[in-house]
């Protein structure tokens, strides 16, 4: 049925809009589903993070990466600090596999300050969990200690020569975990001095 048609006991609220299009995206109905995410999208009460939960939708599908570009771009802060669409880019698709590029390089005039920030943001980043959770280090080591624990990163570390930070996440697709991330990086960021920079994923890595 054409959503447009419904009758106006339907909720056309984001939140109902958004489940009839997980539903619809489950169904294969990959037009109807589009059409309804982008209504959810721009409803003036939509939830804030709602790009990040349909990009969470979506991730059995080519879909994917596009709804993270617009994603990630949320983050940026015109003439500060900004987020490239294809940081921590999902690529493959196409009957490729879908992997994500767990990699942020950081482009600023401060390199020394970008590796102190990077260096910080390093441990915290360990401790940040699927579903976007940003743990202290007792909450992370009790998390860890359960039977199956939401997954975290298995590596993280800092390449002061260009200067970027990358993440051992076993090829797995986050996106709330991509979200945390960008916010720690540009938290970390902040607390060193840096204004502006500019984050990116580099695209052959």
């Amino acid at each position: 049925m054409d959503s447009e048609a419904l009758p106006p006991s339907v909720d056309h609220s984001a939140e109902a809009l958004f489940r009839r299009g997980c539903l619809a995206h489950e169904a294969g109905q990959w037009e109807h589903a589009r059409e309804l995410f982008e209504k959810a999208v721009s409803s003036a009460d939509s939830d804030p993070h709602m790009l990040w939960r349909v990009t969470e939708s979506c991730l059995d599908s080519d879909e994917a990466a596009s709804w993270m570009r617009r994603a990630v771009v949320t983050e940026s802060e015109p003439g500060g600090i900004t987020v490239d669409p294809e940081a921590f880019g999902i690529l493959g698709g196409g009957g490729r596999p879908l992997v994500q590029n767990w990699e942020i390089v950081v482009e600023s005039d401060e390199p020394a300050g970008v590796v102190a920030a990077l260096t910080a943001a390093e441990p915290r980043l360990m401790r940040v969990f699927e579903d976007g959770r940003e743990l202290s280090p007792e909450a992370a080591e009790e998390l860890w200690d359960d039977a199956c624990p939401p997954y975290s990163p298995n590596y993280a570390a800092v390449d002061a020569t260009v200067p970027r930070i990358w993440m051992d996440c076993k090829d797995g697709i986050y996106p709330h975990m991509a979200r945390t991330a960008l916010r720690i990086v540009t938290d970390e960021l902040r607390k060193a001095g840096v204004r502006r920079a500019h984050l990116f994923s580099r695209p052959d890595r």
